[in-house]
């Protein structure tokens, strides 16, 4: 069944693209926090002392919404978790929304 509503889904891009088009702008975003401008002011946000290579990732989830409160269509997200490699404690976790033509519609970044 999985492999029947995945074939559905993902006809323009497979799961695994997305995934690497979530984990790629997770990228550049977290080299802007540390390297660049961190025009979000993110890096007041993380915990202390933190640095770039100090943060792990690891796929949280990959879910199809046909109804929801926050999106007015329906889309797929992809949720990475960010961990704090030597303890594995949670940071937060960064999400990808696309619509249902697999294009980016928003980015979400909570910080515990």
């Amino acid at each position: 069944m999985k492999e029947k509503i995945e074939s559905l889904v993902f006809r323009k891009k497979s799961k695994d693209q997305l995934i690497e088009d979530t984990l790629a702008s997770l990228s550049g975003l977290l080299a802007d926090v540390f390297t660049g401008d961190d025009v979000n002011q993110l890096k007041k946000e993380l915990p202390e002392g933190i640095q770039i290579e100090d943060i792990g990732v690891q796929l949280k989830a990959t879910s199809v919404y046909l109804d929801s409160r926050e999106f007015n269509v329906p889309c797929i997200e992809v949720a990475i978790d960010l961990i704090v490699e030597k303890t594995q404690y949670e940071i937060g976790t960064y999400s990808l929304i696309f619509n249902e033509d697999l294009e980016q519609v928003d980015e979400i970044l909570n910080i515990n």
